[in-house]
């Protein structure tokens, strides 16, 4: 059985990252510099959830909590 050779495309380019989709294994390809993690398209929509939650707790965590004000 002949094994058809993964074709994956472009999906988002920056400085930091490549993420890619093959048609042909229905898996999305990120590489960030040398490293490549493959995953389902399932895994990699949750993935970015939790980067997404993550990103936002940790600017949370980061940026100088506005003093309350309470007007008396």
């Amino acid at each position: 059985m002949a094994k058809t050779a993964c074709r994956p495309e472009t999906i988002y380019e920056s400085n930091t990252v490549d993420i890619q989709h093959c048609p042909d294994c229905q898996l999305i390809h990120l590489t960030m510099g040398s490293i490549t993690v493959r995953m389902s398209e399932h895994h990699f929509t949750q993935f970015a959830q939790d980067m997404s939650k993550g990103l936002f707790e940790f600017s949370a965590m980061t940026q100088p909590q506005a003093t309350m004000r309470v007007m008396m």
